[in-house]
């Protein structure tokens, strides 16, 4: 787990799960997903930080200042390469963090520890169960093969059902009028080589183009 969430016991993956939340239900602009809506999340504090782990007060933290499982990304944060930390630097790298996604760790410890809505344990079984589908071989590790197999698994399954809801006379193709919802109504631009149906190809493209707008749209808070 990372140096915020293991280290330091900082609030960056509740404030950004916050934001994520706050991000589907209103309209946010790029300068505000940086702030939580949540006026108890916890944040973290630099200033403070530097207070209680410069320990000889010269107003920078060197390596051994820091907590012991922060020192591995000593030097991702210290970007001059002096050899020590400043206020700005750790301004500057929780900005950073703030800016990826958590990791999957995080994710699941917060869905645990959360008080309002704990993950069941119903839920993290499912989890449990859903990860351990990946490795194939039953070694006990997770491949990049694995991975990559059971992503094009969840792809077929994916196009499986769509195919069974809306290919009505079973020919492998989406007529016009077998088009429902968002397929009928932008059939013409999804068919793209204008045959009058859908095939397998086009709807994978279309699948893996509101994928990707999906994630976009995220990112910049629309």
């Amino acid at each position: 787990m990372r140096f915020w969430t293991k280290a330091l016991g900082l609030g960056v993956v509740c404030v950004l799960i916050a934001n994520a939340g706050a991000q589907q239900n209103a309209q946010q602009s790029p300068q505000s997903q940086n702030k939580s809506t949540d006026p108890n999340a916890p944040r973290f504090d630099a200033k403070r930080f530097l207070k209680d782990h410069d320990t000889n007060g010269d107003g920078k933290l060197s390596k051994d200042e820091l907590p012991a499982a922060a020192r591995d990304e000593f030097a991702d944060i210290d970007t001059n390469k002096d050899g020590f930390i400043t206020l700005d630097e750790l301004q500057q790298h929780a900005a950073r963090m703030s800016q990826q996604r958590p990791q999957l760790t995080e994710v699941i410890f917060y869905t645990i520890d959360i008080p309002e809505q704990p993950a069941t344990t119903q839920e993290l079984q499912t989890a449990y169960n859903e990860l351990r589908k990946l490795d194939k071989n039953g070694d006990g590790k997770i491949t990049e093969d694995e991975v990559k197999a059971f992503r094009e698994e969840r792809k077929k399954q994916r196009l499986d059902q769509i195919f069974d809801a809306l290919d009505k006379n079973k020919d492998g193709k989406i007529s016009k009028d077998e088009a429902r919802g968002f397929w009928a109504d932008d059939f013409a631009q999804l068919d793209k080589n204008g045959d009058g149906v859908l095939d397998r190809q086009e709807v994978e493209a279309a699948c893996m183009h509101n994928r990707n707008q999906k994630g976009q749209n995220g990112q910049n808070g629309k």
